[in-house]
């Protein structure tokens, strides 16, 4: 029986059939009518409804009184299941007829508007609807319950969401001829396990995550005739990637003539084996992806906008074939028209594939092969085959391969000399990526490449091959495009020299509470250890990294027996720890702490240490009850050690009311025990061969000619010329100067403790600068500024705009430092250009370790100047966290891993140990200069270095008296 039902009528005259307009009930009453029962039943606790399956419902309005509207009493409850040859059938539109209804929902249904719950509640099977038009509001349908054998057809839906499926999944659905406006989340999310579904005619327009996915497990579900238009992707606001349509992994996926457009990522993402044809990308990040074998007939990619990530027209995994398919793409970036992964083959039957050089037409991310069969490119048609290894990119011809010279290790920043690679000057796309020379370049290992206009490029192995034991190596590769020709560079990456071997597999572990897939372990809400057993070497440094990835909540801490690692790690991503193993160590472990989430890539090694120990220079200041310890330790390499100076100086540097000292004759330099006060550039250089600087004192206060730049160390005008090699240890200064705040205009406006300076030119690549010990405050604008390679160890860091500034041509490592900012400090990691890297070792912010790139941007003083500023901002893709012991230049190194010190109050003849904070594992942070308070009397104080298990000599012996 039909029921009709008129959204105009407001109150209800009492119950009725429903099978005429003229005795229809209201709109608002369809819960009631719908649940309506017979006065009596055969069974009191089983109703017996008036409706039927196969009955229909109208819900119109008269066309002489059509406007919007919403229900009051919803959501409507759909809870009496239809039969698959009889299903309840709901319809929207306008009154026709005494009994009909016009379902031509594009001009004349009424919208339901505004509507705040969801219109149905579905928990029962078998129902169509048919002409639903709905405006801003909630979404239409909501599942209570699974169900199976849901229709709906000829919808329009205005910033309105289909269906919530609160999990429930799709079983023999059907979706046909629906139009999507302003969508705003995903349009539409089959469910898990989601099964018999066919979408057809769906047309969308909207924004960001405005696609379509279908979930992992899915079988039997079609694509037809889908087309989804983004306006406007987002990633600008968001910085997050989304694609058009995905299919996770399940059975075969069959998609037919859908049409993608203006999406940051790929178009078509499919995890499953597919069946596709007709596949349009227009506009998007990327093309097609294929994790599956796939067969592709008469597809096409136009216009990859390659937003974030690599771009190419179609990738596989695995096998598959392209059929007629084809490309018309002006880029010359991208990976490639066709990429492979390893072990695939592609054949490609037909097509007319167009592109702009020197984009290649296949590019193999491992060893691949593809078979060409009259396939036209450009206008030249190919029969032929190409066997393609790791990195191999073709274009007519394979592009030419060339391997690094110089060693690349795991540990470090790889840096090319000057002009190392002449023709990467002229590069149009590095790996794709058409900025060159303003972007760091993630590879598909997940290394990074950052290319300099001076013919070089620096590697950043990032994490990508922690996995390496000492004799191993790995090959890995960029590939750069002149605007003629494609060339590969590989690296073979070496494994740190720093380190050992793995002494414990990372499959090894096993606890309760974790789930083991492989080196992978996952846990929920778990405080229970993972463990391994080993025979530790007592009084060795071993060093543990583990990724917490998925993390939700909680966090994880190593131990080696029962020493315990440093601090928790409760953030996504990689930490490492620096253990020393107890006697009779025998296991590690690894102990959750509520953890919620997956563990892997957990290496565990011994720290190589073969140096004596250095042995420490004492001294102390008594204030009070307060004591300030500071203590030197000489580099494993002075330059003076080998070089004679030209010019040295001791003592005070008071040459001029501006200068300290002043010269530009060149040569060698050493200033030694020297001091300033009040002077306006305490050494001030015009370059040479090498300068050593070694216990310096600056008190700033300058106020004259030149106040705007002042200086500790400035060895050297922008335009050189410059030192080949600087050695800073032990600088204190206080130039006595607050952040300039960015305004250089300002009467103090770019002073630094210390300048390095460099152009883009070969002397410049071949100078380096070395700072040790320094404790730099009150500058303006960097405490350091650097244009050339620099490396900083145990120093700290104070104040200043930008604390540790590296401009041009310049890379940096800063190894166990600490910084801290004052009001006006923005950054303390600022690289003025992608290409100049900074690694990050065992190093703070304001008391916060340094543990990944996205904690770092949430190290905010929100009573700064610069509230909303991170410890890292500019260019952050060009600074990593090591998660590996770093090699340090000799010049820049003491051979110390902690340190001990003991404190006597008798004279001498007992001892017992003095706390002195962040002296221990994994590594004395900041310069060598601590406040300590102590009650009265009189006390000795020593301290010594530990290098691995190597015990140094103890310190001289100083007397305090407090």
């Amino acid at each position: 029986m039909n029921r009709l039902f008129d959204i105009n009528l407001l109150t209800d005259a009492g119950w009725t059939e429903g099978e005429e307009w003229a005795d229809c009930n209201p709109a608002q009453d369809f819960n009631g009518v719908f649940h309506r029962i017979y006065g009596e039943s055969e069974e009191d606790d089983v109703p017996t409804y008036r409706i039927e399956p196969g009955d229909k419902f109208y819900i119109a309005s008269d066309k002489n009184v059509i406007r919007d509207w919403h229900p009051i009493r919803d959501p409507w409850y759909l809870d009496i299941s239809g039969s698959e040859a009889a299903p309840y059938s709901i319809y929207f539109g306008i009154q026709k007829g005494t009994a009909d209804i016009d379902t031509n929902i594009e001009n004349h249904a009424p919208f339901i508007v505004g509507n705040a719950n969801s219109l149905f509640d579905i928990s029962a099977n078998h129902f169509r609807f048919f002409g639903l038009k709905m405006k801003d509001s909630d979404p239409a349908i909501t599942l209570s319950g699974q169900v199976e054998g849901i229709n709906v057809q000829d919808a329009v839906l205005i910033n309105t969401p289909l269906i919530k499926t609160e999990g429930y999944r799709m079983i023999g659905w059907v979706l046909r001829n629906i139009t999507f406006i302003d969508v705003v989340a995903k349009l539409l999310d089959v469910p898990l396990s989601s099964s018999n579904v066919s979408l057809q005619d769906i047309n969308a327009t909207g924004e960001g995550d405005c696609g379509l996915s279908v979930e992992n497990w899915h079988s039997e579900v079609e694509v037809i005739a889908l087309t989804i238009n983004n306006e406007y992707h987002q990633y600008d606001e968001d910085g997050v990637i989304y694609h058009g349509l995905t299919f996770g992994f399940g059975s075969l996926a069959t998609v037919r003539y859908n049409t993608i457009n203006g999406f940051s990522g790929n178009a078509f993402k499919f995890y499953c084996e597919a069946d596709v044809k007709g596949l349009v990308s227009d506009k998007c990040g990327a093309g097609i992806y294929f994790a599956e074998y796939a067969t592709a007939r008469d597809c096409m990619i136009t216009f990859l906008r390659q937003i974030e990530g690599d771009s190419y027209a179609y990738y596989f995994e695995k096998d598959g074939e392209l059929n007629n398919c084809g490309c018309n793409l002006d880029e010359t970036g991208g990976l490639g028209v066709v990429v492979m992964e390893e072990g695939s083959t592609v054949t490609v039957n037909g097509g007319d594939y167009q592109i702009n050089p020197p984009l290649p037409f296949v590019t193999g991310i491992g060893n691949s092969t593809i078979i060409l069969n009259n396939v036209t490119i450009n206008g030249v048609l190919y029969n032929e085959t190409i066997n393609l290894g790791f990195g191999d990119s073709w274009r007519g011809e394979k592009a030419s391969t060339t391997l690094e010279t110089i060693p690349t290790y795991n540990n470090a920043i790889h840096f090319q000399p000057f002009e190392h690679i002449p023709a990467l000057r002229d590069a149009v796309s590095i790996q794709g990526n058409t900025e060159p020379f303003d972007s760091v370049v993630v590879l598909p290992s997940g290394a990074k490449v950052a290319s300099t206009t001076a013919g070089s490029v620096r590697f950043d192995p990032a994490e990508a091959y922690l996995h390496l034991d000492p004799g191993e190596t790995a090959v890995d590769y960029f590939r750069y495009s002149t605007a003629e020709n494609i060339y590969v560079h590989q690296f073979t990456v070496q494994a740190s020299p720093e380190v050992g071997a793995k002494v414990v597999q990372p499959d090894a572990f096993s606890g309760s509470g974790w789930a083991k897939d492989g080196e992978r372990y996952t846990a929920n809400n778990t405080s229970t250890s993972l463990s391994a057993n080993y025979a530790f070497e007592e009084g060795e440094i071993y060093q543990i990294s583990l990724k917490l990835e998925g993390r939700t909540s909680g966090g994880v801490i190593p131990s080696i027996g029962n020493a315990q690692g440093q601090y928790s790690h409760n953030v996504e991503g990689t930490e490492v720890w620096l253990i020393r193993a107890p006697a009779n160590a025998a296991a590690i472990t690894i102990a959750g702490q509520g953890y919620t989430g997956a563990l892997l890539n957990v290496y565990v090694r011994k720290l190589v240490r073969t140096e004596n120990p250095s042995i420490p220079e004492l001294e102390a200041t008594v204030s009070g009850s307060d004591v300030e310890l500071e203590w030197y330790l000489t580099p494993i390499e002075r330059i003076t050690d080998t070089v004679t100076p030209r010019v040295t100086k001791t003592g005070e540097l008071a040459e001029s009311a501006r200068n300290g000292y002043y010269d530009r004759n060149g040569g060698t330099y050493l200033f030694e025990d020297a001091y300033s006060v009040g002077r306006k550039s305490t050494i001030n250089l015009r370059g040479g061969d090498n300068l050593e600087v070694f216990k310096l004192k600056v008190t700033g206060g300058y106020r004259g000619e030149y106040e705007k730049w002042q200086n500790a160390i400035s060895p050297e005008m922008n335009g050189g010329p410059y030192f080949e090699n600087i050695q800073a240890c032990y600088i204190d200064c206080d130039l006595l100067l607050e952040s300039s705040r960015g305004v250089y205009s300002s009467q103090f406006g770019n002073s630094d403790v210390i300048v390095f300076n460099g152009l883009t030119n070969a002397e410049t690549f071949d100078a380096r600068g070395w700072v040790l010990g320094m404790r730099g405050k009150g500058s303006s604008d960097g405490v350091i500024d650097s244009k050339k390679r620099t490396e900083v160890n145990h120093s700290t860091f104070i104040g200043g705009y930008r604390q540790f500034r590296l401009n041009r041509n310049g890379t940096g490592l800063v190894a166990n430092c600490d910084f801290i900012t004052e009001w006006g400090t923005k950054e303390s990691f600022a690289p003025s250009q992608s290409y100049t890297l900074i690694h990050i070792w065992n190093s703070y912010v304001d008391g916060v370790r340094c543990v990944t790139i996205d904690q770092m941007k949430s190290l905010v003083r929100p009573d700064d100047h610069f509230s909303d500023v991170g410890a890292v901002r500019l260019n952050a893709g060009s600074i990593g966290v090591l998660k590996t012991y770093p090699t340090i230049n000799d010049h820049c190194r003491v051979a110390m891993t902690d340190m001990e010190f003991e404190v006597s109050s008798n004279g001498g003849s007992s001892w017992s140990d003095l706390d002195v904070p962040n002296t221990g594992l994994p590594g004395v942070v900041g310069c060598f200069k601590r406040s300590l308070n102590f009650t009265s009397g009189t006390y000795q104080i020593r301290c010594r270095c530990l290098n691995g298990a190597l015990v140094g000599a103890w310190s001289n012996t100083i007397s305090i008296t407090v």
